[in-house]
């Protein structure tokens, strides 16, 4: 489910795209968001198909090995434990979990085959693999954590998959960290035979992350204009107009929050905001950014039009 700095992310990433199109056609741009939000969960699929489409593979290549009239073929195909890979075994044979994903029409392997074999290739001369195979025993728990560091130490950091990823859609190159995130969390709490409900998930945990997320995206960009007009008088000089888009959709994007959410802490505000213009903008911008707004907080607090429930400054 979307933490709070990916729903301050993707309402930034609405914003911009607002501002940049001098605010013409916001309802596209909050369908676009709306889009944005949901890709998460395709992601999710995407990767989960992904782990299939190799086992299936891995399925394949045990099936060859043993039709195999010369005999030579090497252990790492011919073994039959990633095969037999009890946790793989379960979401392959599991008829909802399979029609969900077909539902989906932007996954077809059957075009991006080479990413499969790409992966695959990688797993089976990995000493991941080479460690799994030598295991005596097996266990649902064994085969659980095979799947669970192939997927972190190969699949995840693999810089292809990442460039394809980022082709798919624009928005999956930010969902991916979170996306691994939840899928590791996935694979950290299956259990045998229960492994369906993991697949399907709330994109927020609760009615209040979802408010707050309306929120922040209908005020903001009512709130732009006004916004901005205290921005500028803080831009010593500087003249709003040569603000970089993108810094100048953060500060507007956390002036927002700072004045309409009073349960949240303005540390934890600006600390989000500043971490976030880390990331999408300059490390001077960060700095501008962050000299900025703690002017225009201090202002406000005394001037008594920023208050917090219960909470001070520095909280």
């Amino acid at each position: 489910m979307l933490n709070r700095r990916h729903i301050r992310l993707k309402v930034m990433q609405y914003l911009y795209a607002a501002e940049i199109s001098d605010f013409e056609d916001t309802k596209q741009h909050y369908k676009n968001l709306s889009s944005s939000i949901h890709s998460v969960h395709d992601l999710y699929l995407l990767q989960i198909s992904l782990i299939i489409e190799i086992f299936k593979k891995a399925l394949n290549k045990y099936k060859i090995s043993h039709k195999s009239i010369s005999g030579n073929i090497s252990d790492i195909y011919s073994n039959e434990k990633f095969s037999k890979n009890q946790f793989l075994n379960q979401i392959f044979t599991n008829s909802k979990i399979l029609a969900l994903i077909s539902s989906k029409d932007f996954i077809n392997w059957d075009i991006d085959y080479k990413f499969v074999n790409l992966i695959y290739d990688k797993i089976i001369h990995s000493d991941l693999y080479s460690k799994y195979l030598g295991y005596e025993k097996t266990s649902f728990e064994v085969d659980l954590k095979f799947v669970h560091d192939t997927f972190k130490k190969i699949i995840v950091t693999d810089e292809k998959f990442q460039s394809f990823v980022e082709e798919k859609n624009i928005y999956w190159m930010d969902d991916y960290p979170l996306v691994n995130t939840l899928l590791l969390k996935l694979f950290k709490n299956s259990r045998e035979n229960s492994l369906e409900k993991l697949f399907y998930f709330k994109l927020f945990s609760n009615n209040k992350e979802k408010k707050y997320f309306d929120d922040l995206a209908n005020i903001s960009l009512k709130n732009f204009e006004s916004n901005n007009q205290l921005i500028d008088k803080y831009i010593t000089n500087w003249d709003l107009d040569r603000l970089a888009k993108i810094d100048l959709v953060i500060i507007n994007l956390a002036l927002s929050e700072l004045v309409n959410f009073k349960e949240i802490p303005i540390k934890v505000t600006l600390n989000e905001y500043i971490e976030i213009s880390k990331d999408y903008s300059t490390e001077k911008s960060s700095l501008f950014i962050n000299g900025i707004l703690d002017k225009i907080v201090k202002d406000l607090v005394n001037n008594n039009s920023l208050i917090k429930e219960g909470r001070g400054l520095r909280e």
